[in-house]
């Protein structure tokens, strides 16, 4: 049955058959020519035909392109100047000539690749990374979902070369708004896969400012192409995130710290009924525990089950000592590691091991009483606890979290265990940028003696006194100490010279011990 279609509908579909028909003969006109010189309008050959300079007017375009004969190559290399006037066009190509001749000289593909070929080399390494250990499949999973959202959208149709410095910002403009007035503004849910499981939850309409993932993949996406030589060094541009205010979890000091353990025992005891007891208990020693092994809260600690820890050996200065190994599992943030820890971290294991009705080798070890699955969060426990010493923020009011934790063990570790930065790395699982960055927040008052050390004076006093309980020391101090006239203490004081400057009676460390 014919269907009347309205005069307004019909005008319109005319109009669109009538531009795609123009379309497609412009394309066909092109192929069956070849896009030889005769098609090209005019066509300007400079420096002996190795640049033709051409106008795509089948196009209707006014902009010069070139193509480029390289001495060497198979084929043309046509990019478009960028030029309307004659004469600018010929600066640029002559320009590009030299440069696209050098490259590939230097065996630098000349052909433009595209983002999308680049994001692909990209994948294919972190795939061989994975492969050999490297990096996690969960790495793999998140990053590939960065690209799919966010990069893939809006960098796709360029090729890596010609992403330059302002794109990227103006990358940065469009992700910030990402969930408020772009793309993410239209959807209302999204999916992702936990614990094995597809979750859907609401979309987050605020800015994101939290883009620091994003901006480490876009600088391996480059450096995938720097590596397979399609781009050079000096084409990358700066990729750098915006600096943006500190939001780290502050570290307990050693005095709060210690106000913190006084108050657990307390706490526990002040609880209404066994059911709060238990859970007061849990989160102390859920505290005790990281502030021992400087575990991740989350993924690290909901993993943990009972068979993940042991006590072993390892030799000391004199005989061994006993020492907690932690295998934390591979499904968290940076993959499986064995984590070490002092012989306190099997303490507070044992502590909980003693209340806990869950304690079987497959048991989580941070278990909820009633249903044995891993407890998500301690946050409002540690509040509440925190609320009892007044301690719920710091002197610059910052907010204390489960994440104090992890900061103060890596903070205590610089300080009073002296541990080379990259073994702490190691042992926490993450870089030694990041606890740079984020964890090692040794204040200098905390470290006030290796900072002034060689400029330590003491009185002779306080010299005779150390000297006397330590006679090793004074022993070593006689061996280093130049031949001279004894000293001798009955023989009477000599005048001070008046002439000369007077000096207070210090002696350095540093003199003596030089």
């Amino acid at each position: 049955m014919a269907v009347a279609l309205p005069k307004k509908s019909i005008s319109s579909t005319l109009a669109v058959v009538q531009r795609c028909s123009l379309v497609i003969l412009a394309v066909l006109h092109r192929n069956k020519l070849g896009l030889c010189e005769a098609e090209m309008g005019n066509v300007v050959h400079i420096l002996d035909g190795a640049i033709a300079l051409y106008q795509r007017l089948y196009m209707g375009t006014l902009t010069w392109t070139a193509r480029y004969k390289i001495k060497g190559h198979k084929g043309y290399v046509t990019k478009t100047t960028g030029k309307r006037d004659l004469d600018e066009a010929k600066e640029v190509a002559l320009e590009k000539f030299y440069e696209l001749t050098a490259d590939h000289r230097r065996g630098i593909a000349i052909h433009s690749r595209t983002f999308q070929r680049s994001v692909d080399a990209y994948l294919e390494d972190l795939a061989a990374a994975v492969a050999s250990g490297k990096k996690t499949a969960r790495t793999q999973r998140d990053n590939k979902a960065v690209i799919d959202r966010y990069l893939l959208p809006y960098f796709k149709s360029k090729a890596i070369d010609a992403i330059m410095q302002e794109h990227i910002e103006a990358y940065k403009i469009w992700r910030l708004n990402y969930w408020i007035s772009g793309p993410g503004s239209k959807e209302e849910t999204r999916e992702y896969m936990r614990g094995g499981r597809l979750i859907k939850a609401k979309m987050p309409k605020k800015a994101q400012t939290q883009r620091s993932g994003e901006i480490l993949i876009l600088k391996a996406i480059f450096k995938a192409a720097l590596k397979r030589k399609w781009i050079t060094r000096d084409q990358i541009p700066d990729i750098e995130e915006d600096p943006r205010e500190d939001n780290r979890r502050p570290a307990f000091s050693p005095s709060e710290w210690k106000r913190v353990e006084a108050a657990m025992g307390p706490y526990i005891e002040s609880a209404n009924g066994p059911v709060v007891q238990h859970d007061r208990k849990m989160l102390c020693g859920y505290m005790r525990f990281m502030f021992e092994t400087g575990l991740r809260p989350g993924k690290e600690h909901q993993q943990l089950r009972w068979e993940d820890c042991e006590l072993a050996e390892a030799k000391a200065e004199f005989g061994t000592r006993k020492i907690a190994h932690v295998h934390v599992r591979d499904d968290t943030k940076t993959g499986k590691r064995l984590a070490v820890s002092s012989e306190d971290t099997w303490s507070a294991l044992q502590y909980i091991k003693s209340f806990s009705p869950w304690t079987k080798p497959r048991d989580p070890v941070f278990a909820d009483r009633a249903t044995g699955k891993p407890i998500k969060s301690f946050i409002h426990g540690m509040e509440a606890l925190l609320k009892t010493v007044d301690l719920v923020t710091n002197r610059h009011g910052e907010k204390f979290a489960p994440y104090s934790l992890r900061h103060t063990y890596a903070t205590d570790r610089l300080i009073n265990g002296r541990v080379d930065v990259w073994l702490l790395a190691k042992n926490m699982g993450t870089s030694v940028e990041m606890i740079r960055k984020h964890y090692g927040q040794d204040e200098p008052q905390q470290r006030s003696e290796e900072l002034t050390h060689d400029k330590q004076q003491l009185d002779m006093k306080t010299w005779m006194d150390m000297l006397s309980e330590n006679p090793a020391m004074a022993e070593a101090l006689l061996r280093k100490a130049p031949e001279g006239p004894t000293f001798d203490p009955d023989a009477p004081e000599a005048e001070p010279d008046p002439n000369l400057p007077q000096r207070r009676a210090k002696i350095r460390l540093s003199d003596m011990l030089d």
